[in-house]
């Protein structure tokens, strides 16, 4: 997600310069082989869809969810659900929100919330990114689906990668103490009553996950309203993100564009087949 601070009445189609000059971390002779088909990246235009891969070493970036306009969303509040009915601890871990600054480093936004959670440390973006940048993790477009986690493990913090993984899972993450990044489609969560079936190729055969464009932390899920659950987030890309309480469904058909990714992190072996 974009490092720009969110504006309102920004032009989506700006694209603003890197506060870091990446080139003098960049080892030339590497290569991102992304069979993923997609990079965590700016969101810039919700209405826009990736550009399909062409089956080359370098993935199509993922278009850019407009943050221009976005209407302010609901947050979750402890005070009016059932403890009884939250998996995680998404009350407790809203303070640990942040909204990233930086250009197409959403990905590196959610892993830093995640390394304060799991270690009690602050990490600054800057010090993030470089060292992103040096391992050859980011390049300034993004980051690759299979590279989400690296910084974690960097700093000690076991992960696992899980392609297609279900809610079960995702809920035993949460529920277990652990942390759970996600690939989505930001316009599918950043808008209120999007309608989940409009998306015609994010499941297309041969295409998988090329309308997802961001990496979210999920906190929590909460069933104290069993018709309708909400997925909780720290979201570093949306003012609104801290605790950003988004419907199951949509929710599920902004997960579904990634492939449904996870990736958790803090408890190896959390995620049952």
């Amino acid at each position: 997600m974009s490092w720009e601070p969110y504006d309102p009445g920004a032009d989506p189609g700006f694209e603003p310069a890197a506060d870091v000059d990446l080139t003098d971390y960049m080892d030339p002779s590497s290569s991102i082989n992304l069979t993923d088909q997609m990079l965590l990246s700016d969101p810039v235009d919700p209405s826009a869809t990736a550009t399909p891969y062409d089956g080359t070493d370098a993935a199509a970036p993922y278009p850019d969810p407009a943050v221009g306009g976005v209407p302010d969303l609901p947050n979750f509040d402890p005070a009016q659900s059932d403890p009884a009915a939250v998996s995680g601890n998404p009350g407790e871990v809203m303070d640990m929100w942040r909204q990233h600054t930086g250009e197409n480093a959403c990905a590196i936004g959610a892993q830093g919330m995640v390394l304060n959670y799991l270690t009690g440390q602050e990490y600054s973006e800057e010090q993030l990114t470089q060292e992103a940048a040096s391992m050859g993790w980011f390049d300034g477009s993004g980051t690759a689906p299979a590279d989400v986690g690296n910084l974690l493990e960097h700093h000690g913090i076991p992960v696992q990668h899980v392609e297609g993984a279900s809610l079960e899972q995702l809920e035993q993450v949460v529920a277990s103490g652990g942390a759970a990044i996600v690939g989505v489609d930001s316009s599918e969560i950043w808008t209120p009553g999007h309608d989940t079936a409009d998306d015609a190729v994010g499941t297309a055969p041969g295409i998988p996950g090329q309308d997802a464009d961001h990496a979210v932390w999920v906190t929590g899920i909460d069933h104290s309203h069993p018709a309708g659950p909400m997925v909780i987030l720290n979201d570093s890309g949306h003012p609104d993100g801290q605790g950003l309480a988004v419907p199951l469904d949509e929710f599920m058909g902004a997960w579904q564009d990634s492939g449904n990714l996870l990736v958790a992190a803090g408890a190896p072996g959390t995620v049952a087949p």
